[in-house]
């Protein structure tokens, strides 16, 4: 069995890269938007946040302004690459919100070249039903079917 290699995309639009390159990634500001800012996963340890982009598919959005390039958006698929894919951690920089790169994301992971036989696709989301709902994302169809094991 050969080991699968997966090749970096990205995609340009207007000033904004959105790369799977891991080495762009600035993982000081995506602890910190983890950890700090976000509901799901606030107070987690740096390791956790390494450790589960060590094992997803990630995706770093970046702006460019003159000669800098700053990380703004964040967003990380955990899949089999040929039929799973969990969307997870996808997170705008406040300053950046409301200019849809949020759903540029989301859009661009379900468009990467190395998904197109995903046809199981999933997420979680307490308050942004309508912007995936956009995009075509819906409530699951078939509830009973879904379990889970609860650890509290």
């Amino acid at each position: 069995m050969t080991l699968l290699h997966i090749a970096d995309q990205q995609w340009q639009r207007d000033d904004f890269t959105l790369s799977t390159e891991r080495q762009r990634l600035d993982l000081d500001w995506i602890h910190m938007q983890l950890s700090e800012r976000s509901y799901w996963a606030k107070g987690q340890p740096r390791e956790k946040t390494m450790r589960a982009i060590a094992g997803s598919l990630p995706f770093g959005l970046y702006h460019h302004a003159s000669h800098q390039t700053t990380q703004i958006g964040f967003g990380r698929l955990i899949t089999d690459y040929t039929r799973f894919g969990w969307l997870c951690d996808v997170m705008i920089d406040e300053n950046w919100r409301g200019h849809g790169l949020g759903s540029w994301l989301a859009t661009c992971v379900r468009e990467h070249k190395e998904l197109q036989t995903v046809h199981r696709w999933m997420l979680s989301t307490n308050d942004a039903h309508q912007v995936y709902q956009r995009l075509g994302w819906r409530v699951v169809q078939e509830p009973h079917k879904l379990m889970e094991f609860p650890l509290s």
